[in-house]
């Protein structure tokens, strides 16, 4: 039986995917609270948390404790983690603790994104290591994903894959080919059709690429190890 705290936190998530056309999600952080963790998204590595952004509610990516515990980051494992796929499911869990380099945040009320565009807004705030912000998708019950990326400290986009526990590159836009100003907000954009992969930054094409197989899965939000960026506009239009 759903209590009275599960239908409340069920009417959070559907409040915060507010449909913009037929098909278009975007998600609402006008009812977040400032200072807590998202509802809109699930952290799973990291720590993610409401902030603002001058007069804007944003999400952010906070690097200062994975630098912190840098010696050990498996610590910033959630135990919620272990809640994403259910509690058998040891092969994520396994997973998830060798890419806790990598913070994570999925969207949640989105359990299948297979073909269609997802966008957003980015500000790259910190971050000594890395200052990089992306768009993680295809994730797999078993932890394997992709993620595009923008890096500040590369000034460069990539798609990036992790599949049975290794981090591999897939392909890089151009070196130094996006210098981006830092006190900005950035459009990244990416589209998929079958294997057909494409990304954008601020509406320049970054990459293009063709994978190997369709994707189908779930998606959110991606980082690396000590950055801190800003998020909002998170938007999903899926296709047929």
């Amino acid at each position: 039986m759903m209590t009275v705290r599960h239908s409340f936190i069920a009417c959070a998530m559907l409040l915060a995917l507010a449909p913009l056309h037929a098909t278009d999600i975007k998600v609402d952080l006008a009812k977040e609270q400032v200072g807590r963790e998202p509802k809109a998204f699930q952290p799973i590595v990291g720590t993610w948390i409401v902030a603002r952004d001058g007069d804007e509610t944003v999400i952010m990516v906070d690097g200062r404790p994975w630098a912190a515990s840098q010696d050990n980051p498996t610590k910033l494992l959630l135990e919620n983690a272990r809640k994403f796929y259910g509690a058998s499911n040891e092969q994520f869990m396994d997973n998830v603790k060798q890419f806790a380099y990598f913070p994570i945040a999925i969207l949640n009320g989105v359990d299948n994104f297979a073909n269609g565009t997802i966008s957003l807004k980015f500000k790259t705030v910190n971050g000594t290591n890395d200052r990089c912000s992306g768009i993680l998708f295809n994730v797999r019950p078993n932890g394997d994903w992709l993620a595009v990326r923008y890096n500040d400290t590369e000034n460069n986009i990539a798609l990036w894959t992790f599949h049975d526990g290794v981090r591999r590159n897939v392909k890089f836009g151009g070196r130094s080919a996006f210098v981006l100003d830092r006190a900005q907000w950035h459009d990244l954009k990416m589209t998929v059709q079958g294997t057909d992969f494409k990304a954008w930054i601020d509406g320049t094409l970054g990459l293009e690429f063709t994978l190997k197989e369709p994707v189908s899965g779930k998606i959110g939000l991606w980082s690396k190890t000590d950055s801190t960026s800003y998020f909002k506009d998170y938007v999903v239009s899926p296709a047929p």
